[in-house]
């Protein structure tokens, strides 16, 4: 395995879990909104908040892997 293949599975992992990570900040906002209406005022600006915060992680990590793959080839 090369150093280049383990940056990018690195990378993959760390996308997939801000993903469901996202994803899943999403499902509890839906449910608090659906329990609570009223118990959260910006619940009521996006109508499916799972999918909104799920591509929001995915940008983040792809940004972070970005900058982190950058900063490791700048290593002695």
């Amino acid at each position: 395995m090369t150093n280049r293949s383990g940056s990018i599975r690195r990378a993959a992992g760390m996308m997939a879990a801000c993903t469901l990570a996202g994803g899943l900040a999403g499902v509890v906002v839906e449910v608090v909104h659906d329990a609570l209406p009223g118990g959260l005022p910006f619940a009521s600006l996006v109508d499916v908040w799972p999918p909104v915060l799920a591509i929001v992680g995915f940008l983040g990590a792809a940004i972070a892997a970005a900058f982190g793959s950058a900063r490791g080839l700048r290593t002695r």
